[in-house]
């Protein structure tokens, strides 16, 4: 019989590093965001994205280091091994299938645009619809995604929470998901609505704050009580993957313009994650490696996606016609964003005993019982 493997020892576990881990899971944000809500206090809340160019010009950096490469990442991870491919079949063929069709459609039915001839006009309609699924799909990708770092950092800092905790900070997350939908339809046609509804709106964002409020009040109870029942203050990992969210949440609030640094949190967030299966796959496939190999790769393979990222999301826009207000670029992008989210959905599974060796691998001993 094959014996089991188990972390090691009882100190916390890690991704990357523990201080790697606690400023790319929360703690930069959380100082960027903290920053950005100091501004808004001591000078207003802007009312143009003019105001805050300055404050937000380097987000566009921020999307090519850091939220292209995330989006890659995934896909190198779902489509490797060879038997991922039907492992998570509907990840990998069906899912991209519908997506392409839809690509091809958006191409095939776009009206000639004046005085423009392009293969890469698009059909407004259908790009209009792919981004906004794109724009609400995101509300359960960030929330469930704050909920796999907590899941995951209790793991390795061996914190077991109760049900009745589990199921608060859940649906404090889920608060957040609907919030995060009713203020995003604020801006979308009152036809898709019907006038009842989209003249309520306003009175629903208000209740859905009201609620989120108490969401985040709740949670911190749950902390505190965890902090009683244990003796010890949670893993300030824990504790970051979950403020970090709802600051990114609260500063929206005020500022919309900066959902680029928080597309760019999020991606921060995520990134350690794929990099430490891809280093303990490389450290499994060739044994002892040198540290400073592994970190050679590691370079190389950020290079990758960033390589890769360019290509899928910055390319596009050389092609598309600018005329145009949903372009052929945008069409590109929000279906890869629908796409990642659902390969993540697949393969961030902690409860998964594979996913769980793939990413815990670098600090599972042998032979332990």
């Amino acid at each position: 019989m094959k014996p089991k493997k188990a972390l090691r020892g009882n100190r916390s576990g890690y991704i990357l590093s523990e201080s790697l881990d606690f400023w790319m899971t929360g703690g930069v944000s959380i100082v960027v965001m903290f920053l950005l809500l100091v501004y808004i206090f001591f000078t207003g809340v802007p009312q143009s994205t003019a105001n805050i160019t300055s404050i937000l010009g380097t987000a566009i950096v921020l999307q090519l280091l850091i939220n292209w490469p995330h989006f890659m990442g995934a896909y190198r991870l779902i489509y490797t091994p060879k038997s991922n491919i039907k492992r998570y079949k509907s990840a990998t063929i069906y899912i991209p299938s519908v997506l392409l069709l839809i690509l091809i459609v958006g191409l095939v039915t776009s009206e000639p645009t004046e005085g423009t001839v392009s293969l890469f006009s698009v059909n407004q309609d259908v790009t209009y619809f792919c981004w906004l699924v794109a724009a609400f799909y995101l509300a359960w990708h960030y929330t469930g995604q704050a909920w796999g770092m907590i899941a995951t950092y209790s793991k390795l800092s061996q914190l077991t929470l109760k049900k009745s905790e589990r199921l608060t900070l859940r649906l404090g997350l889920r608060t957040l998901l609907t919030w995060h939908v009713i203020w995003g339809a604020q801006d979308l046609p009152a036809e898709w609505f019907g006038g009842v509804l989209h003249a309520n709106i306003d009175m629903l964002l208000s209740l859905v704050n009201i609620a989120a409020c108490l969401a985040f009040f709740a949670s911190s109870m749950v902390w505190y009580g965890v902090y009683l029942r244990t003796k010890r203050i949670p893993d300030k990992r824990i504790l970051v993957s979950w403020l970090s969210i709802y600051l990114w949440y609260f500063v929206l609030f005020f500022m919309p313009e900066a959902y680029l640094l928080v597309q760019a949190s999020h991606a921060l967030q995520y990134l350690p994650f794929p990099m430490r299966v891809e280093l303990n796959r490389r450290q499994a496939n060739l044994g002892d490696i040198k540290q400073f190999a592994l970190k050679a790769w590691a370079i190389k393979y950020y290079v990758l996606l960033l390589s890769a990222g360019i290509v899928f999301f910055y390319f596009p826009e050389f092609i598309s016609i600018e005329n145009q207000q949903f372009t052929f670029a945008v069409l590109v992008s929000s279906l890869i964003n629908i796409h990642h989210y659902f390969v993540d959905s697949c393969i961030w599974r902690i409860s998964n005993a594979e996913v769980r060796h793939e990413l815990f691998a670098h600090l599972e001993t042998k032979n332990v019982k």
